[in-house]
């Protein structure tokens, strides 16, 4: 055969070379793994995984499909144990996450109290988890959360008005608990950091924050570009962008590049300006660089798609393309949207606190409260006056929908 002592995977499982190994071989094998790995997940309060023979199948189909080649007998039991370890624990993961979700969204208030403000380990709860995070906002903030308090953010988040929504972008692909853990520290800060409990220190880097753009006049962009960014093509291009305000189609043909290669250097050089606002500090950063945060990114995205959802049954000619460009990734989508809602709120015909008190809450998401700090006004003034915004605000947008869609 010409290489003697490689053993090779078919999409069978069924062959091997020069080895006496056989499927049945093969098979008893596996299904003795199976059995130690099924022991571990019962020790762990994990559901029964399939039996024997089907979840076994699976795995030989697994492996079979790899085609996955080797050296020795040795390194073809460590490959079939990891493959066989990851199959029955996804089995015991997602049959466990199956059965919490499948309570939590039937309404089952005895278990939904238990889940949320329980406090034995050896129960089906989030126990284990708040004690960590728990553990962790303590040390990090001096800061104690009570069960009841932990216990009503999380429901409330993964609650969603009766959605349950967030519970969908579980993917399997660790355990359900380990998944929620990540969810519930983050949601936990997020609301202590809102209501002023806690200060997260966030250090900037050119991936967490946005320059702002039409925003900012073209004069301020022009200073601060010429001052910070060396002569060459990255400060003409940022020229051409923020102070000229000319269209990517255009840029890519003045430099003889194809868009695609012209919007990889641009968001390069982008990317450079702000590494050096960053390291400069000072007015020039306050002034046209922000952070981005998880409140941006929904609202910038919701934005897109209903904008873009009147688009979709139309003709090729679209209003929100021509303005945004074509296929973008999600994160320059983000940072387009941004720099047009804040270029066309510029327009509006506002007051300028008006105009301010809509971009901090509708595209930066700052806390109502912080914002009635910073304009010396109660908050129930702060809601009134930024629902009656939104609402000029969205018969504006669709008035320019409309227009342009022509």
């Amino acid at each position: 055969m010409g290489q003697k002592g490689i053993l090779t995977c078919t999409g069978n499982a069924d062959k091997t070379v020069g080895n006496a190994s056989t499927e049945d071989t093969w098979e008893d094998d596996i299904r003795s793994m199976v059995a130690v790995v099924r022991l571990e997940t019962e020790e762990h309060h994990k559901p029964s995984v399939p039996d024997d023979s089907e979840i076994t199948a699976l795995i030989l189909k697994r492996i079979g499909e790899s085609r996955h080649a080797f050296s020795s007998d040795g390194e073809r039991r460590r490959y079939f144990g990891k493959i066989v370890r990851e199959t029955v624990w996804e089995y015991a993961n997602r049959a466990e996450a199956d059965i919490i979700i499948e309570r939590l969204k039937a309404g089952d208030r005895l278990f939904t109290q238990q889940f949320f403000y329980g406090t034995s380990r050896h129960e089906c709860n989030i126990s284990r988890l708040r004690s960590r995070t728990s553990a962790y906002i303590r040390q990090q903030y001096q800061v104690d959360i009570s069960i009841e308090e932990f216990g009503n953010i999380v429901y409330a988040h993964l609650w969603n008005n009766g959605t349950w929504s967030p519970l969908c972008s579980y993917a399997g692909k660790s355990s359900f608990f380990s998944w929620l853990e990540k969810v519930a520290r983050r949601e936990v800060m997020k609301v202590l950091e809102e209501m002023k409990i806690i200060s997260v220190h966030r250090e900037r880097t050119a991936g967490n924050t946005r320059l702002l753009g039409v925003s900012v006049p073209g004069e301020a962009w022009r200073l601060i570009i010429t001052e910070l960014m060396p002569p060459g093509q990255a400060c003409d291009l940022l020229l051409a962008s923020f102070v000229e305000h000319k269209d990517e189609s255009v840029m890519a043909q003045e430099q003889g590049m194809d868009t695609g290669s012209l919007h990889e250097t641009l968001a390069k050089a982008k990317a450079c300006l702000k590494d050096r606002l960053i390291c400069h500090g000072g007015y020039f950063e306050e002034l046209v660089l922000r952070d981005k945060n998880g409140h941006n990114i929904e609202v910038s995205t919701s934005a897109a798609r209903d904008l873009a959802r009147q688009q979709e049954d139309s003709s090729d000619t679209s209003p929100l393309a021509d303005m945004l460009g074509v296929n973008l990734e999600p994160g320059e989508l983000e940072d387009k949207v941004i720099e047009f809602l804040y270029g066309f709120s510029e327009r509006l015909p506002w007051s300028e606190e008006d105009r301010m008190l809509w971009q901090m809450r509708f595209i930066e998401g700052t806390s109502p409260v912080e914002i009635a700090e910073r304009f010396g006004r109660p908050r129930s003034w702060i809601d009134n006056r930024y629902s009656r915004l939104n609402k000029r605000f969205n018969t504006a947008i669709r008035t320019w929908w409309e227009r342009n869609s022509e």
